[in-house]
């Protein structure tokens, strides 16, 4: 018997399905599979503790088709790939036949990744010096020659987060990670040396429309610092990513006629059920490891040329700074001009009309984008994501960085364009991966939403040229 009969007699449906290759420790195998098991997903099946390894089971193995593996997988709602240190889970041929199976019956595959809060909260304390250089340099500058030096601070930021959004698309970690540390440093100096100066004039009650406008600035402010700690975390997380992938390669030759069996009888069954679907098994591999998941719909994209290199890897320091801390400030900024509607400025009423119409179209965007993200799939959610990350950081930076530099009409105008860009995130969210590749110029827009700039810190890319040769020498 079992450990998973042993410990649950009467069985239970199977709602994540997890392959490995037997080599990584217990350890990293559960620490993987908790990290990124499926948040609807109530139960797995492992053959390491589903079948009964105790025993001989050479007779459940017979017929592959209707074998535990594959009833398991048949009824399994996702399946998770657990890579290991030592050597590709796609050098074994059941790793292979599973995913067939799963291609045949439609599955997302995901690669599952180890957690990352120890090194976050590590990378996290390393940034506090520089946290405390750029508010000293800020407070330096306020009581001296602070308005002289705002435009350098202003320079630096941007050049930081420039260097830190291109570092991250090009897999450049070790320029991501100085950005991130001369951002933090100059956006801590821009909120010191700035806390009572700000475009000019002092910071006044909340209810005047300077007022208004100070607490934009300064909250904004203080977003560039949270974008900053988030963006560590990306780059924590893309360095994870990109050693899970570099794992799941190793030693793997491109196809699954390279992958073999302890068995001959059973690598005999195996071939013989994949037959002339080896190649489309092969683009199913290929797709996971570059991409970090694959679906239908992503292999859809494949095979319109999108380059899919970490399509699976979101950068969620747009997003969760649009939908955490900026949406809370959206309905400050709502309420706010409600009231200077009612309570003063009435010559200039239709402006503040016309600016909280534009701040609700944003709320009611963001808020339907929830709704859509947690009815779709993680392959859809993953784009929707990174259409997020792609299109709001455009008009928010050029908010954060060029607003303060005009006046208040310039700022509003801004304020304005980011708002409706929400809109724009709503539209290809709702189209989803094979929408927008129906669009015209749709690949190229699904090229710019899914995949990040080929860099060498990336990690290689699966070897295409094997798999075309073994292809090639089979015909």
């Amino acid at each position: 018997m079992s450990w998973a009969l042993m410990m649950n007699p009467d069985g239970l449906d199977c709602d994540l399905f997890i392959t490995h290759a037997w080599q990584e420790d217990v350890f990293e195998f559960t620490d993987k599979v908790l990290t990124s098991w499926p948040w609807r997903a109530r139960h797995a099946w492992c053959c390491m503790l589903a079948n009964p390894q105790n025993l001989d089971i050479a007779a459940l193995l017979q017929s592959p088709s209707s074998s535990p593996f594959a009833l398991a997988l048949q009824s399994a709602k996702y399946m998770l790939v657990v890579p290991n240190r030592h050597q590709s889970v796609y050098t074994r041929l059941w790793c292979g036949y599973e995913a067939y199976l799963a291609f045949q019956s439609n599955k997302i595959i995901r690669t599952a990744t180890p957690p990352i809060g120890r090194q976050v909260l590590l990378a996290w304390l390393r940034m506090l010096p520089a946290l405390l250089i750029g508010a000293t340099v800020g407070l330096i500058f306020r009581l001296r020659h602070f308005e002289a030096a705002q435009r350098l601070i202003l320079i630096l930021r941007m050049l930081a987060l420039f260097a830190s959004l291109v570092s991250q698309n090009c897999g450049q970690m070790r320029l991501c990670l100085i950005a991130n540390h001369v951002g933090l440093a100059s956006g801590a100096a821009a909120i010191i040396g700035g806390l009572l100066v700000l475009s000019g004039f002092r910071f006044l009650p909340l209810l005047g429309k300077k007022g208004l406008l100070a607490v934009t600035q300064l909250s904004n402010r203080v977003g560039i610092i949270i974008y900053f700690l988030l963006a560590e975390v990306d780059r924590v997380n893309c360095q994870t990513e990109r050693q899970e992938a570099e794992a799941l390669q190793n030693q793997y030759q491109g196809s699954i006629r390279h992958a073999s069996c302890s068995e001959v009888q059973d690598e005999l069954n195996i071939r013989n059920e994949i037959g002339d679907q080896v190649h489309e098994v092969d683009k199913v591999i290929q797709v996971l490891m570059k991409a970090g998941l694959t679906s239908n719909a992503l292999r859809d994209a494949h095979l319109h040329g999108v380059e899919l290199r970490h399509a699976g890897f979101v950068q969620l320091a747009i997003p969760v700074l649009a939908l955490g801390p900026l949406f809370l400030l959206g309905w400050w900024h709502l309420g706010r001009y409600i009231f200077l509607f009612y309570e003063k400025y009435h010559s200039i009423a239709g402006v503040y009309t016309f600016m909280a119409c534009m701040e609700a179209t944003s709320i009611v965007a963001r808020l339907a984008f929830l709704c859509l993200f947690f009815s779709r799939s993680i392959d859809e959610r993953c784009f929707m994501l990174n259409v997020m990350a792609k299109i709001v950081t455009v008009f928010y930076f050029c908010l954060v960085e060029l607003g303060p530099l005009g006046n208040e009409a310039m700022f509003s105008s801004l304020l304005t364009f980011y708002n409706l860009s929400f809109l724009l995130v709503l539209f290809f969210a709702a189209l989803g991966i094979r929408g927008t590749l129906k669009l015209p110029c749709g690949r190229f827009l699904a090229q710019f939403f899914l995949s990040r700039l080929v860099g060498p810190a990336c990690g290689p890319s699966p070897s295409e040229s094997d798999a075309s040769d073994s292809e090639s020498s089979s015909s």
